[in-house]
Parts: structure tokens; sequence; C-alpha cells
């Protein structure tokens, strides 16, 4: 193996290590989106220069082929080292540079006198594996929580219908949802095509729960913006931005173009507003983000309530085409 060594990397290696970042965990298993390079390298920043920051580097031949960012953390257990990010370059996994790496971290954190090395990450990723290769444990009574408070505010909504059910305006909230709303996003997808097509079959259904949890994972919260309405504990109704970026041209200079994949609303909570509502949150979550356009296709019900929201009809001189490629 070429020659191999440990350093303790300041705030010098920045640049390097937001490339090593992006690189590492841009593609498969992980997919994160990180094009935006100031969000980069702001969170590098946040990561590396904490109060009792511990950063190290793995130099290979001289060249800066893994990280492990972090710091010292004190507890009434012990002082420990706690990772926030590892990672090791696509083009030197599998040499068993990761095992090393940590081999080295871990002789280092010991000699400083710490008592043990925290780091977090996901089950379902080859990651997992590689970390209880390498001597890490579960710790069976923590868990990870998160709460989101990017929550779009409350607001009443239009009461246009009364299908005798027991539903209050203030028994709705709406948000975006996160990865912790995959089922029910799965759940009312599937709702929606039944409804769209009539029917589909169990053959049709199993294709699309196996292909959807995967899908939102990867691009929820990225490409894929889901505005959702909940009540009763459960989603009732969601409406998908797929954000697009395309080359610039004079009607969208930024290069970022949108369409609204689907709109639908549990049948029980019809008629009371939720789609106007979750339209609205997304206009304005779309002009926040300095999104040119959206552009969707109306079904006879919906155009209507689209029109009143400010959409027009698409004067186009091309004539949209579909090639299926695949039965």
């Amino acid at each position: 193996m070429e020659n191999i060594s440990l350093i303790e990397v300041d705030e010098s290696y920045l640049p390097q290590m937001a490339e090593l970042m992006k690189e590492a965990f841009g593609g498969e298993p992980w997919n994160d989106d990180w094009s935006d390079l100031k969000q980069l390298s702001e969170y590098m920043k946040d990561i590396s220069k904490p109060y009792n920051p511990l950063n190290y580097g793995l130099l290979m031949d001289g060249k800066l082929v893994g990280i492990s960012v972090g710091k010292v953390n004190h507890w009434w257990e012990g002082t420990s080292y706690v990772i926030e990010e590892f990672c090791v370059s696509p083009n030197c996994q599998g040499m068993g540079l990761g095992s090393k790496f940590l081999g080295l971290i871990e002789q280092s954190v010991r000699e400083k006198g710490l008592a043990g090395i925290f780091l977090q990450t996901d089950n379902d990723k080859p990651a997992y594996h590689f970390y209880h290769k390498n001597g890490f444990k579960d710790l069976g009574a923590h868990i990870s929580l998160y709460k989101s408070v990017r929550t779009i505010e409350k607001t009443d909504v239009e009461d246009t219908s009364d299908n005798g059910s027991d539903f209050e305006p203030d028994d709705i909230e709406y948000d975006i949802a996160d990865l912790n709303d995959i089922s029910e996003l799965v759940r009312l997808r599937i709702l929606y095509m039944i409804d769209d097509f009539g029917s589909i079959t169990d053959e049709e259904r199993e294709g699309m729960e196996k292909q959807l949890p995967g899908y939102f994972e990867r691009e929820l919260g990225k490409k894929l913006i889901a505005f959702v309405a909940r009540a009763e504990g459960r989603l009732v109704a969601a409406a998908y931005l797929l954000i697009i970026e395309k080359p610039a041209n004079p009607f969208f200079l930024n290069g970022l173009d949108s369409e609204v994949l689907s709109v639908y609303t549990e049948e029980g909570y019809r008629g009371r507003g939720i789609c106007s509502q979750l339209m609205k949150n997304m206009i304005e979550y779309a002009r926040e983000h300095k999104i040119s356009r959206i552009d969707l296709v109306a079904t006879d019900d919906g155009y209507p309530i689209y029109k009143k929201l400010g959409f027009e009809d698409k004067n186009q001189k091309y004539k949209d085409m579909r090639l299926v490629v695949e039965d």
C-alpha cells in the first residue's frame, strides 16, 4: 500500500474537505445533492469549527483521500470523540483505507486520553456494516429524533361544502413532508393512481410499492418537494413539485423550472379548499426559492381552481410527444 499517514487538519484544508465530501456522498447509496457549493462550504465550517474541534485527514502519498470531521465531547461517562462526517474518496475505496483510517484515529484518540468514539449512520447503508466490522456497536437505548421547524403557517381552509363529517378547519395542518412520511406518501400515491386510472392490478401496486420508497428517500426535499395536509394522525392530501434545473433561456435565466406531478386529496376531505391551500403553499415556496415557473396538466375538475390561483393556458408552438421505451 502507498505511503499512508494521519494528520489533524485545520481550516486551510476546508476547500479540499468540501470537495471530498461532495465526491464521497454525491453518488450511491447516499445521493446527497451538494450542487450548492456555498451551502456545502457553510456546512463544512459548521461541523469543523465547534467549541472543541478534532478533525483528521488521511493522506496517501501526500494527497488528502479521507476526512473525519468532529469534536471532543465531555460527558459524565467520559470524554469521547464525536464524528460528524467520515468519508474516504470513492477512488480509494475497496482498498481497506477506511478501516486503516479508523484504526489510526482510534490510536490517536486513545493517546489523547479519550474514552471512545461516537458516530451515527443509516442502518440501511453499507456504512452500518463497515462500522460494525471495525468494532462499533449499536447503542440499544439511543435513538435519533428530529422535529421539523419548517412548517408553513397554518391558515384558514375554505369551507366550500359539507359532506357531513366532523371536520373543522383547525383540524388541518399544512407543511412539507420529510423522510418520516414516506410510507404515507406511498399510500396516497397509490390512492391517486387508483382514482386516476379507475383501478390498478396487484402487479402494478407491487411495482409501485417497491419503487416509490427508494425514490422518495433519494429525492424528497431535494428535487421533489411534497406539500401535505395532515389530519387525524395521517396525511390526507399531497401536492408534489418537481424541481428541474435546465440550461437557462429567456424565460428562466437562473435555469430553475418546475412542474406539478400530482395533487391528491382523500375523498372524505375534498371540497374544503385543501387543494387550493396546498397550491398556495407551493407557489409561495417557488417564489422564495427563485423558481421561475410552475407547469402542470389540469383535469377538468382542477382547471378552474388553477385558473383562480393564477395559472394560465400555455400558448405553445410545440407539440407534446412521448416515446414509450418500456412496456
